[in-house]
């Protein structure tokens, strides 16, 4: 079996209030056209109190190029990804040596060699690790990264894997774009980076997890592809995101747990914990109807997006890691860890406390 033995956070320098956050939006669209009077309440509705960005507000007030943006993204991405992997390896009395395979997921900035590489040639990880970066995954690209590593680990016990997640949302913000689309992706999403560190059970530090990755499963949503996604134009990427998502979760998602509960023979009754990626209120709201769920199983799903708003890929990671610090599970409880991404699709992981 495949452990999680740590997970370490990094967010963006710039802190932003959500009251700041109403207003520059407020002033920037009041001239445009829009009718922000009516649309600003969502500021209000989507219960994120703060988060962090890669720039001062100013900065955004500004026209900028998709190669600018881009230039900022492999910089700042750099940076926060180092500052998650230190505090990873730290918990989990590692050193960058001990890493045996990196898994590296954005979708929110483009880079060749990809950001992994720059940071496994900065931290000095072994030269001879294996890596594989993966782009596009979206909100779903931290539970992928996850499943990706447990079959790592899984088939080779006596291995480590190192998955990295970071996204800088913000500099995807195009001031032009006058759809409601953007305006609630500015309400709601935000940056940082998390990292995990699995190890195979017969890895040295195996015995150091608390949390067993039993089996995941992915799944694609046919006739979904313009739920979610980027649009590209000159400015760079242009955020696609349907009102639909909420409904998708309320619809499908129930369904699309018990196939892997009914794989190993469960009910959904046997489920105590969930991991799940805020995607916002809304959607947290449809996990919590769809699985009747009343014991406060999403508290730490809605502790991250207060706190931090939508991070897209990371955000499941810092829930895990809320869960991981907050320890309040016994011994052999069941779990799951989801997320919802581009596609439209859905990961899902099993797992089992120790």
């Amino acid at each position: 079996m495949s452990k999680i033995v740590s997970a370490g956070t990094c967010d963006s320098e710039y802190k932003l209030t959500q009251k700041e956050a109403k207003e520059f939006v407020y002033n920037l669209f009041s001239d445009s056209g829009v009718n922000i009077d009516r649309m600003i309440s969502i500021f209000d509705n989507s219960t994120v109190t703060g988060r962090h960005i890669s720039a001062p507000l100013e900065w955004f007030k500004c026209k900028h190029s998709f190669p600018e943006r881009n230039e900022m993204f492999i910089k700042s991405a750099i940076d926060i990804s180092e500052g998650a992997i230190n505090e990873c390896l730290e918990k989990a009395n590692a050193d960058v040596k001990d890493v045996d395979y990196m898994i590296f997921v954005t979708s929110t900035g483009i880079a060749t060699p990809s950001i992994d590489a720059f940071l496994i040639d900065r931290m000095k990880f072994n030269r001879h690790i294996k890596r594989t970066p993966i782009w596009g995954l979206g909100c779903a690209g931290g539970a992928a990264g996850l499943s990706r590593a447990m079959e790592f680990t899984k088939a080779y016990p006596g291995k480590t894997c190192l998955l990295v997640a970071v996204e800088l949302c913000s500099l995807t913000f195009q001031k032009d774009d006058l759809s409601k689309s953007n305006i609630i992706a500015t309400s709601l999403f935000s940056d940082g980076a998390a990292a995990v560190f699995i190890a195979g059970d017969e890895s040295k530090f195996a015995s150091a997890g608390n949390i067993k990755l039993i089996d995941s499963l992915s799944t694609m949503y046919y006739g979904s592809l313009d739920i979610m996604g980027w649009d590209l134009n000159d400015n760079g990427l242009k955020i696609v995101f349907s009102r639909d998502i909420p409904t998708i979760v309320r619809e499908y998602v129930r369904a699309n747990i018990q196939e892997i509960i009914d794989i190993h023979g469960l009910k959904i009754e046997d489920i105590k914990h969930y991991v799940s990626h805020p995607g916002g209120m809304k959607v947290i709201a449809a996990y919590e109807s769809s699985l009747g769920t009343t014991n406060g199983e999403f508290n730490y799903s809605k502790k991250v997006l207060n706190e931090h708003g939508n991070m897209s890929s990371p955000s499941v990671l810092y829930v895990l890691k809320e869960f991981l610090m907050g320890n309040k599970f016994g011994n052999e409880e069941l779990g799951l860890i989801t997320a919802l991404g581009p596609g439209f699709s859905s990961e899902i992981l099993l797992f089992k406390t120790e």
